[in-house]
């Protein structure tokens, strides 16, 4: 019965993964003292045979987290969000500044350098967890 019980679980969380998708040097910027807004970045890989698409996130490390990217507008750098990042099989994105990024706002908790923030991609009805590192300044 535990055994049947296991494999169910398993197959449930394998059927709701970001399929393909792996995440590479994950990590979050350290907010200042008394900061209420960071932001998430990575190296994104799909080695899966299928275009992937990442929608956002969720983290208990924050009250919200959403998917950005920065855009030029008439010399004016402005962040936009509601759009999915598109990941073709076999290519690569980056999470980085100045480009796309995870915006973190609220934590939860204090955050110092060191510390490991469990973040969930998602990929449309799918999602994926990954660890985030916090990263002092450099």
């Amino acid at each position: 019965m535990r055994i049947a019980a296991a494999a169910a679980l398993l197959a449930c969380t394998s059927a709701h993964a970001c399929p393909g998708l792996v995440v590479e040097e994950a990590w979050i910027r350290a907010l200042p003292p008394g900061g209420t807004m960071t932001a998430g970045y990575a190296k994104l890989r799909n080695t899966g045979p299928r275009p992937l698409s990442v929608y956002g996130a969720v983290t208990p490390g924050f009250a919200a987290a959403e998917l950005h990217h920065t855009v030029v507008e008439d010399g004016v750098s402005r962040m936009r969000h509601g759009e999915p990042l598109r990941v073709a099989p076999g290519a690569g994105a980056a999470l980085e500044p100045g480009g796309w990024h995870l915006m973190l706002m609220g934590p939860t908790r204090p955050l110092p350098a060191g510390s490991r923030v469990p973040v969930t991609l998602q990929c449309g009805a799918e999602s994926t967890e990954f660890t985030f590192t916090v990263r002092a300044p450099e």
